[in-house]
Parts: structure tokens; sequence; C-alpha cells
């Protein structure tokens, strides 16, 4: 085989020579669909102009992610030792063996993509596993929930539970609310204070980006008091819209008189409130403008469409009206009250809520709500965080809590319930304490179990990635720096589309939709082409559209379209499994200049390549009969041996699950 050259597929012609039982790659992998030319002799290139200077990209939205305090590590772990304290008396309990401890590598993986959502690089795995320090694991965690790594995958989940879709409504753009998510994130921001002010925000999206949790739900407050409740509190009361509850001990009345907190919320602006326009009524002064501009009949009619909805657009602002009251529908069928008859806001739980004189009634619910005396707003969080991390609440459902509910193991919740109160809902600290673990740090669970059935927690349980995890780690092995692309700030958008409606003219407005469509799809263009193979955005799930179209990789792989909370699916199906043979994402990773071909073109002998490829797709080196199979199949095809044993990898559980 010594100077022989190997025909491959694509075109392209490899020059490998031996040197003993060693292979040496003299140019390029399989990976390649340049054209025929470039795989000729070189000849003597004549002489290039020099490159044109590229303009600078467009501005990127960038989060400031704040770092765990170090200080508090010694009293993190403590915790952590009582967490696995209580989990180990379940084990006697119930007979339960635990798993044995994971090793580095698994540890790895699992927490790379627990806490930022991806795989680690194989730089990253190298590194961390030639480590021989003693509190490496504890030294990975707390540098990954410093990355911004950790807003991003965490951005993911709780889109998908609040629902958050590009559009809110018909009328409001949802990226000052994602910017804002991502945000609080990254900063740490606690969540009593992030829940708070989304159920009190106030004004036009732009200036207040948390009114995006209200106008998601424009128009339907009814809807909106089910859905928080059941997120914020892990409760179900959505039966009670309609009828006393048929489980649960909720009654129509006790539904309505929560609805009565925020009933009074408007997602919108009468252009007859004079607290927002001083003159005449905007709508109509604007839509009359409109009629008398000189315009082409066939421009009238076209234009007609985006003018009305600037207007609507900058009249969508979350007020409260006073005035407004809820009343029982026309056909309340009980006896403890009239039907139609005026409701008052009262809580169903836990002490009431105390309405000051002159507030809206939703700020003393926001209160009662996020209030450490509440018995289910700071269970329900720790929870969620502890099912985030395990893939099994201690509460199942976590949002479908009743009175007569128990956790799987009592009295460890009631001590994550209060160490979440403990640290005043610092989510990071929190999660930093169970990633601590001996518990986290077991390896994962094979068996599987129903919900029916009560978990013990002998480790983790084996999960597959989430759609987003999979895209993600996807991107790892394929692209040199898939963190480089970020989504274009909100306010590129907001400054074109926020007009005066007290001044402005209808021929303005009609000019800041033509300017806004010109200028945000010319900076979007170019902000994107870069990051684009095949027409697909080669960008983190949190920056791509959300949610995507029903035919992109995400959808493909469970991403939900955010009609339902948590209505995203881990399932397999037979489109998943064309898709990891046909898609362009699977084949991306064989190009020149992906990652794990850089990887792999580095290193010197066959297996050095193959234990390059098995610790960039599997966190791991192989084993003997692995490493044997995969030089036996690039000993015997060439080159197209890698590409083989590099799509055979991605196509196994190991890689799509989390161990």
């Amino acid at each position: 085989m010594s100077g022989k050259q190997v025909s491959c597929p694509g075109g392209l012609t490899r020059h490998w020579k031996l040197y003993g039982s060693c292979a040496v790659v003299l140019t390029f992998l399989i990976f390649s669909s340049l054209p025929d030319s470039e795989a000729a002799p070189r000849r003597r290139a004549a002489k290039k102009a020099a490159p044109k200077k590229e303009e600078p990209l467009p501005p990127r939205f960038m989060v400031k992610s704040k770092p765990v305090s170090p200080i508090k590590l010694a009293t993190a772990l403590k915790s952590a030792e009582k967490i696995d304290k209580l989990v180990e008396a379940n084990y006697s309990k119930y007979k339960v063996k635990p798993n044995p401890l994971a090793t580095d590598e698994q540890f790895l993986r699992r927490v790379y993509l627990d806490i930022t959502g991806t795989i680690p690089t194989y730089r990253e795995t190298r590194y961390f596993l030639a480590s021989r320090h003693p509190d490496k694991r504890k030294r990975l965690i707390d540098r990954l929930l410093d990355s911004d790594g950790y807003a991003s995958h965490n951005f993911n989940y709780w889109a998908d539970v609040f629902r958050y879709t590009d559009r809110l409504n018909n009328n409001v753009d949802g990226s000052p609310y994602r910017q804002w998510i991502k945000q609080s994130l990254a900063e740490n921001k606690p969540w009593d204070k992030m829940v708070e002010e989304m159920i009190t925000a106030e004004g036009l999206i732009w200036e207040n980006p948390a009114t995006g949790y209200l106008q998601r739900d424009s128009g339907m407050p009814l809807d909106n008091m089910n859905n928080t409740v059941r997120i914020f509190l892990g409760t179900r009361i959505g039966c009670a819209q309609c009828h006393d509850h048929p489980f649960d001990r909720w009654k129509q009345k006790e539904f309505y008189q929560m609805a009565a907190f925020t009933f009074g919320s408007s997602t919108r602006a009468s252009g007859r409130d004079k607290r927002f326009y001083t003159g005449e009524d905007p709508n109509r002064r604007l839509r009359k403008e409109y009629q008398e501009m000189g315009q082409e009949e066939k421009d009238r009619r076209r234009n007609q469409g985006r003018f009305n909805r600037m207007i609507r657009v900058n009249m969508m602002v979350v007020n409260d009206q006073a005035n407004r009251k809820i009343r029982l529908p026309h056909d309340y069928a009980y006896t403890d009250a009239k039907p139609k008859s005026v409701v008052e806001p009262k809580t169903i739980f836990g002490k009431p809520a105390d309405i000051k004189k002159g507030e809206a009634p939703r700020q003393a619910f926001a209160r009662w709500m996020v209030s450490k005396d509440n018995p289910r707003f700071a269970l329900t969080i720790s929870n969620r965080l502890w099912k985030q991390v395990f893939g099994r609440g201690q509460i199942e459902p976590v949002d479908d809590m009743m009175d007569h509910t128990v956790a799987e193991n009592p009295e460890l919740m009631k001590y994550l319930e209060s160490e979440m109160k403990r640290l005043n809902f610092d989510m990071k600290e929190y999660l930093r304490i169970l990633y601590n673990t001996k518990t986290y740090q077991r390896e994962a669970s094979t068996t599987d179990v129903s919900l029916s059935e009560q978990y013990h927690f002998p480790g983790p349980v084996l999960r597959r990635m989430t759609a987003e995890q999979a895209w993600d780690s996807f991107l790892t092995l394929a692209v040199v720096d898939p963190d480089e692309y970020r989504e274009l700030p909100s306010d590129l958008k907001s400054e074109i589309i926020a007009v005066d409606l007290n001044t402005a003219t209808a021929e303005e407005v009609l000019e800041a939709d033509v300017k806004k469509r010109a200028e945000i799809d010319k900076t979007r263009y170019k902000r994107e082409k870069k990051y684009k193979y095949k027409g697909q955005l080669l960008a983190r799930a949190s920056e791509l559209p959300s949610p995507v179209s029903p035919s992109h990789f995400l959808r493909t792989f469970g991403q939900s379209d955010r009609e339902l909370i948590s209505a995203s699916s881990d399932s397999g199906s037979v489109p998943q499994i064309l898709f990891m043979f046909n898609g362009p994402v699977t084949h991306m990773m064989l190009e020149k200049g992906s990652t794990i071909y850089n990887n792999v073109i580095e290193q010197k002998t066959i297996k050095d390549g193959v234990d390059v490829i098995f610790m960039t797709i599997l966190s791991r080196r192989p084993d003997s009969e692995e490493s044997k199979i995969a030089m036996d199949e690039i000993e015997k095809n060439g080159p197209a041996g890698y590409g083989n044993v590099i799509w055979s990898l991605v196509n196994t559980r190991e890689f799509l699950f989390i161990q």
C-alpha cells in the first residue's frame, strides 16, 4: 500500500504511506465535496489579488453570565452530603442497591449535557481525563455553571415550559422576551424575582420585555391563570374553569376567584385611554390619514395589512384596568353563587393575598405566589430542578400536585424545599448542590421505571438527549466554534418599529414598516450567511427560530411546537432514523474543516485517529475490541473507513443517550 493511491467516494484521490503497521494520512480524509480539480497535483499558482477586507458583521446579543460564588462551595458540599444521606436511607428502607459511581468519562459527558446542553469537545475531554486533580469534578461543575452554555441550555427548557414562540401572538414579536429570559438565567436572577417580574410587568415589550409572559396569552386571561398556577405552583386547576374539578378539590368558583387577580390586566391599550394617548384615538386618526394618502389602489390594498399591524404593535401595552371585573359564566350551575355575579379575588391555598390600596390585584397575587410562605412555590421549583438533574421528579408529574400528593422521599423533598428557601431561590447554587451529590455522580439506571412506580434514585435515570441536546452535540462535532453565532439584539428591530402614536403621521407609520423590513432582513441575512450549510443555520438551538419549521432536525427529534406546556418529546421515530441516514446534519461532520475532521487529520497513526474519533463522539477511548474493529474497517476501506466509523458511532444508542 506504500505510495499507492486510493480512490474515494466524491472523486477525490488520497495518498497513504505505510510505516510498519501504521498508516499516515498525508492529505485529506473522505469528507470533501471539493471539485475534482482540487484533488489534482498542485501547479504553481498565479499571484492572487489581495483579499477584500470583510465588512464587520452586525452586532450579536451576548448574555452576561454571573459566576457561582467560591465562598459558598463548602456549604454546597455539606448540603450535597445531607441529600446523599437522605437518599441512602431509602436504599435501606426499600432494599435498593445503589449504582456504582460513574467513571470520569461518564460523568464528564453527562455533566456537560446536563449543564450546557452539549457534549464536550475533544480537547475538553482530553484535558479532563488527563487531570489528576482531586477536585476536578467540583471545578468542572462550577466552570460549566459559569458559562454562557448554562443560559443557552436552560433557555431551551424554559421556552418549552413557557410555550415561548418568536411571535407571541398575532402582533407581538417575542425576541425582547426571549433575550430577557436568557439574560435572567445567565445572571442568575433569583427565581422568585424573575417570576414576580413576569406577573407584574407593564408596558410595551421593548420597554419591559417581561411583559412577554402575559402577551403569550393575549386575550385569554382565564387560560393565563391556568398556565400560571400549573407552571409556578405545580397544580392543575384548568378543569375548574368550566366545572368543579372531577379529580381534585377545586371548585369552579375558586378558579374564578383566582382569575380575578389578573382579569383586570389587559395586553392592549385602548385608543381612548388618556394614560397613553393625549389626543384623538390614534387608531382612528391614523386609519383616516392612511385613506387620504396618495397611493395607487393596488399599493393601498397591499400596504393596508402592514400599516394596521404597525398600529396594533404599538398599542400592545400591558396595563391594568381597575374597573374591569370578572363575572361567573351565564350558565353557572352551582348554588354557592349566582350566574353572572361579580367575583372578588381570593387565593386557593396558603395565606390570603393582601391587596394594598391603589394597587392592581395582580401585584398582590405575585407577592403571594412567590412568597416563602406559599406552600407550593418553592416546592414546585425545587422539584422541577431535581427532575432536570435526575430525569425523574420526587413528585410526578411535576405540575399536578394535589393535597394528598406524597413525594417519593418526603423527608428529602422537605429538605430540598428548605434549601431553595435558604438560598433565596438561587437556582445555580441549588443545581450546584445537586450536581455535587454522590447520587448524581452514580451510573445511570438502565431499567425502565413507569411513572406509576416509585423510583428510589440508585442513580440518575437513563435518558435520550432532548432534540436541542442532540442538535447542539452534532454542532460540537462539526463546527469549530458553534457558540460564535448569536442572534441579533432585539433592540435593532424595536428601535425601528417603536412609533409615538400621539405624534406620528400615517406616512411615518408606513415608512417605519418599510424600513423595518428592509433593514432587518438585510441585517439578518448578513449575520446568517456565514453560518449556513446547505440552507441550515449552524447555530445553537437557543439561537434558532423558536420553534423551528416542522421539517427541521429539532422538530423531527421532538422539539415542541410550543402550543402546550412542556410538550417536547424524546421518543424515537422512523423519521429520526431516516434523518440520521440522509440528513445534512450527519453529513456536515464529514466535510473538510469540520471539528472532527480537524481532530483526526492531526493524528499520525490509524490507532490515534480511532482514539480521537471515540473521544470526540463518545468522550471515551475505545476498548480493545472496538479499536480492532475500527482499525480493520479503516485498513480495509482506506479513508472512507474513517467516515464509516464516525457515522456508525453517531448512530449508536451510546451517543444519543445520557448515561
